[in-house]
């Protein structure tokens, strides 16, 4: 395209655009808020990730104490306050519930698009920031990890806060602005030091540094403040970890050295995966803009030698690869590189001179999204023909289903058959995606709530709970269901009955891998071997209600010595009661 045709096309995308400019953003803004929201509570809180910090920040409330973080009241440190913090001061404020343990996610997602949507503002222009915006919303591991109670979102906002705070200042002249956008960044690496640990700065500097050295810009140091900003850095980051150093003694030696570098270097965590983990959770995870990848890849090396490229470029592959050769995987530890991922699809899709290969890839994308939902469409007449461990939920979910195929199909057939210059209007094409994408992310709510109570305490705690009275004791025997005293609400400690290999389920990391004594509550001891739970059995004078499986039934009365009375049943779980 010469330079009269690119003028010649700005100036007349602009008199197409301009009168977009008052409301497109902030409907984009809304759908973002309404997907996110949308049945926020309805799904139970999945076990074990959801139910046990839920139930952590809840008795930072019953304890009253706010900096050991408890689950049924044992200190469980291994991992930092403040993330517990955040959603003990949504229960404060709404009450405790599902949605409210939720809220801090949501709200982090939330935060992160309005990020993005200012930096590619700023630093590319209109369409490229709203392509970007919807882009990062509409990702399938972006929006699910927004829903649940998990640390990874509000991480990702620090980090991501931090990362654009560097990049504005380091190209700012304005002083006052620069030492504003400082700030932000030292306060952001605190706050994600604070919510998990060390990776809340670690990933940061490790961009930082790769882009000064890649570029030969050590002189930017002189920019940032540094010994300003450590002290700011410390100031938020020190106090929480001296004093719970302070409470627990030797905290701090085994979380730097075992949570992190142990985590990174060993497979002690029971989290191994292949190298190429990743690579599959990338591609899932950024569904369905995964077909746009190669033409992201092609644009990038294009343009490597413009920094801000660069900048995002390593933003998402320096983490990609620090997680990969980690010994320790999870699929959401590579939510951070979702925002600059997300970045860069937002500034090929606002590229005119792309539109034939990204109309082929977004075709592609909606081919995916009609067989998908015509399968599940299909799994709702015929049972028989989906996955047996989907079947029984996919009768509820028949008209999300139905309304997702419909949709997909309507967006497939605008990108194969709509033709001339409206079909190509980025208008049309912006929301055509939203509107399609925003369907696709009710239906996956819909399928959270239907899966749900297949991985959660909440049918169990209804269960349990027309036995208890305000003196029962409940026992869980040789299992656990993270969750439990969420649902109940407990006001004291659940027992827990085990052999010594499976404390670890119990009392995190911090006492199980470690030679600490164990520890107790204000209640006394609450994890108990078989022994000592047969003593207690047949000496405490208040009722004893036990949670187990019917599978380890008869191993509870061969260790009893007695059978005891057969209550009532929840799934998989039988309930038994000594009066």
């Amino acid at each position: 395209m010469s330079y009269a045709e690119k003028i010649q096309d700005r100036a007349f995308e602009g008199v197409r655009t301009r009168p977009l400019e008052g409301w497109l953003p902030w409907l984009l803004a809304a759908a973002a808020a309404f997907v996110l929201f949308y049945q926020l509570g309805g799904a139970a809180l999945f076990a074990p990730d959801e139910g046990r910090n839920a139930e952590k920040a809840r008795e930072i409330l019953v304890l009253g104490d706010w900096i050991t973080p408890h689950e049924n009241f044992h200190a469980v440190l291994d991992k930092p306050i403040f993330f517990y913090w955040l959603i003990a001061l949504a229960y404060k404020i709404f009450g405790v519930a599902q949605w409210t343990a939720r809220l801090p996610s949501a709200l982090a997602a939330l935060a992160c698009i309005a990020a993005i949507y200012h930096f590619a503002r700023s630093r590319w222009g209109r369409w490229e920031a709203l392509w970007a915006g919807l882009v990062l919303v509409t990702s399938t591991e972006f929006f699910l990890l927004g829903r649940i109670v998990i640390f990874d979102m509000t991480l990702t906002l620090c980090q991501t806060l931090a990362l654009i705070a560097f990049y504005e200042a380091v190209q700012t002249e304005n002083r006052a602005q620069r030492r504003l956008w400082c700030a932000l960044l030292y306060a952001a690496l605190g706050a994600g030091t604070l919510i998990k640990g060390l990776i809340g700065a670690v990933v940061p500097g490790m961009v930082i540094f790769f882009f000064l050295l890649l570029g030969q810009r050590w002189r930017i140091l002189r920019r940032i403040y540094l010994i300003p900003g450590a002290l700011l850095f410390f100031a938020i980051v020190l106090p929480w970890y001296l004093e719970a150093e302070a409470r627990n003694p030797g905290y701090l030696s085994y979380y730097i050295w075992q949570e992190h570098f142990g985590r990174f270097a060993t497979a002690e965590f029971d989290r191994t995966e292949p190298w190429y983990y990743f690579i599959a959770v990338a591609l899932l995870g950024f569904f369905p803009w995964t077909f746009l990848l190669p033409a992201i890849a092609k644009d990038a090396w294009k343009n490597r030698r413009d920094d801000k490229i660069l900048f995002l470029g390593l933003w998402i592959i320096l983490p990609f690869l620090f997680f990969s050769v980690s010994r320790s995987k999870l699929p959401h530890y590579i939510l951070p590189i979702f925002p600059p991922l997300a970045i860069l699809a937002g500034a090929v899709l606002a590229r005119r001179q792309y539109a034939a290969k990204l109309r082929a890839a977004l075709t592609l994308a909606w081919l995916a999204h009609v067989l998908n939902a015509g399968y599940l469409v299909l799994g709702t007449i015929f049972p028989a023909v989906a996955p047996r461990a989907i079947r029984q939920i996919l009768g509820g979910v028949a008209f999300p289903a139905w309304l997702y195929l419909l949709m997909s199909l309507a967006a497939l057939c605008f990108l194969r058959f709509a033709r001339g210059r409206e079909a190509e209007r980025p208008p049309a094409l912006f929301l055509i995606h939203g509107l399609g994408a925003a369907v696709f992310l009710v239906f996956l709510a819909h399928m959270m709530i239907a899966v749900a109570p297949l991985r959660s305490a909440q049918a169990l705690a209804a269960a349990v709970r027309p036995h208890m009275k305000a003196a029962t004791q409940l026992v869980f025997f040789d299992t656990y269901l993270a969750g439990t005293g969420f649902y109940l609400q407990t006001r004291r400690p659940i027992w827990f009955v085990t052999n010594p290999n499976k404390k670890r389920t119990f009392l995190g990391n911090y006492y199980a891998l470690t030679d600490r004594e164990e520890p107790s509550t204000p209640w006394g001891k609450a994890v108990l071997d078989f022994d000592e739970f047969s003593v207690r059995w047949h000496t405490a004078s208040a009722p004893i209600l036990v949670i187990v499986k019917e599978k380890n039934l008869p191993r509870l009365v061969e260790e009893l010595g007695e059978t005891p009375e057969r209550v009532g049943d929840a799934d998989e779980y039988a309930l038994v009661a000594r009066p």
